[in-house]
Parts: C-alpha cells; structure tokens; sequence
C-alpha cells in the first residue's frame, strides 16, 4: 500500500481520536455506532477482540497493512474498508451534532451561525461542532495533500474527478438544501452519488427522484399542488403555469419533461422484452450533476 495512503488514514484517525472525540457528548456512541455499521457489512460482531469499540476502532484504523495477513485481502480492499470507518465516524460525529441543532436549522447552518457569532462565547457542545467542522475541513484538506481524487461532505467520501464542477456545482449545492424540507432530496442525491461510486447503473435515477422532489417542494411552496397530479410532469406543469405567472419557462418545461421521460422512466420501470437502459459511470456522473445544477437553479427563485 503506497505510503500517502497509510499515512493519510492515520491522519485522519487521529483527527476523530485526537481533535472530535475529545469534545463530542457522546464519545462511546460515535465510536460504538461506527464499528457496528460497518462490523455489519463485514458479517463480523466487532471489528476487532478489543474491551471496547473505540480501541477496537483505533486498532483497525492503525493496522498496517500485510500482504503475508489473509485477513487483510488485496490493499484496495484493505483501504476501502479504513475509508469506510473514517466516513462513518465523521458522519456520526455530524449526526449527533445535527440532532443537537436549534430548531429550523442543520449541522452546517448552525455551524455557520456560530462561526459569524462575535458573542456569547461558544458553549461546550458549540466548541464540539467547531471541532467536527474543523476536522471535516482538515480531512479534505489531506486528501487533496496526498493527491487522492476523495472529499468528505454531507456524510459520505465521495470521488472528485473534476475540482471545478466540485467547487461550482456540488459544494454550493449541498448548501442550498440544507434546510429541512429539502431531506429526502439529500437523501436520494447521496444515494446517487453512492451508487455512482459502486458502478451501480440506476445512479441517475437517484439523482432524478431528488430532482423530482424539489419540483414537488416548490409546487407546494406555490399553492399550485393540486393533490391529484400522476407524476413529474404534471408537477412541472404546475410551475411553467402562466397564470399567476410563470415560474419556469416553457423551454424549461420541455428540458424537465425529456429528463424524466427520456432517463428517470427507462431506470425506473421494466424493460419487458427490450434493452434495459444500463448507463456508464461517465454517464451516471453527468446526470447527477445536471440534476444538482438544475435544483440550485430551481431552488435559488425562492417563490
């Protein structure tokens, strides 16, 4: 295993161990909550004979790795399942975070509130949220140091292959749905992206039903939800609608409509006797990214 890659997952469990742990409220449950979700994945009960699931997450993290070691499989294996720990406590160190927020408001709102915030002086649980943001910021700060295509964002280390798309498209992305009702439209994109990232063909159709969802949101937000709409495209009907006025335009309307029709249905009903629609991964990454640019265009009309 090359020597970046070593040295970058210990960087980065001592971030948790060192920096995040120290000021989380609940230290056994970030580390117990990791090592269960991914022991589970593995078929295993712990991941490790440790007396607890934070040396048992430490050793697993520091393991070097040993082509002579069964157990280790090949050194992409042996690296994927160390990344996998390190998402998954960063991801849980956010969620008790998240659950901790004032009302009306996420883990990166919050976190922005605090940073602009000149007094009171930050709480303990505030200093703790600084600590995990500051650490999420360091990770993607080493991954890009060792030259590893990775970022860390929203729960999930995903791959960059394009720094600028990353930068003006998915990163302000991520902050525009941060508001509560714009969950499952979270929920289904880092789906897509995860299945993107597993070579899985369906990607898109995650990335569609997010899509779908702000549509929907926006339609509600407008008054124009009827209650008896069949599907997307009469959704979109309710926005390009010229009375009161047009949200989008009919040219946008069209674009919308050939998404769905021509994407989302093939990847979400059967083919029956013809050609399944399988896309390739390059293919699955432009969907999801026209998806993500078509809600932040949405998204920032604010009706």
């Amino acid at each position: 295993m090359p020597d970046n890659i070593a040295i970058l997952i210990r960087q980065a469990a001592l971030v948790v161990f060192d920096d995040i742990a120290t000021k989380v409220p609940d230290r056994a449950r970030l580390f117990g909550v990791a090592e269960r979700l991914l022991a589970r994945e593995l078929g295993a009960m712990t991941l490790g004979r440790a007396s607890s699931a934070e040396q048992n997450c430490m050793q697993f993290l520091g393991e070097p790795y040993d082509l002579s070691n069964d157990g280790h499989g090949g050194p992409d294996a042996f690296v994927k399942l160390r990344l996998s720990l390190i998402e998954l406590l960063y991801r849980e160190a956010e969620s008790i975070f998240g659950e901790l927020a004032p009302k009306q408001q996420d883990v990166v709102s919050w976190w922005r509130h605090v940073q602009g915030r000149v007094s009171p002086p930050r709480s303990r649980i505030e200093e703790g949220l600084a600590a995990t943001m500051q650490g999420i910021d360091e990770l993607n700060a080493r991954f890009q140091a060792a030259g590893l295509p990775f970022e860390y964002h929203a729960g999930i280390i995903q791959r960059v292959d394009d720094p600028l798309t990353t930068s003006q498209i998915e990163k302000s992305f991520w902050a525009l749905i941060a508001d509560q009702k714009f969950s499952n439209v979270e929920l289904d994109m880092k789906e897509a992206i995860d299945r993107r990232d597993s070579h899985k063909h369906d990607a898109a159709f995650y990335a569609l039903k997010a899509l779908e969802s702000v549509i929907r949101i926006l339609s509600d937000d407008l008054g124009r939800t009827r209650g008896t709409e069949r599907g997307a495209a009469e959704f979109i009907d309710n926005l390009v609608a010229a009375k009161p006025s047009r949200f989008i335009d009919v040219w946008e309307a069209e674009a919308l409509k050939t998404l769905f029709r021509d994407l989302r249905n093939p990847l979400g009903h059967g083919a029956g006797a013809g050609q399944p629609l399988i896309l390739r991964t390059e293919q699955s990454t432009w969907a999801i990214e026209l998806a993500m640019s078509w809600i932040k265009n949405l998204v920032r009309r604010k009706p």
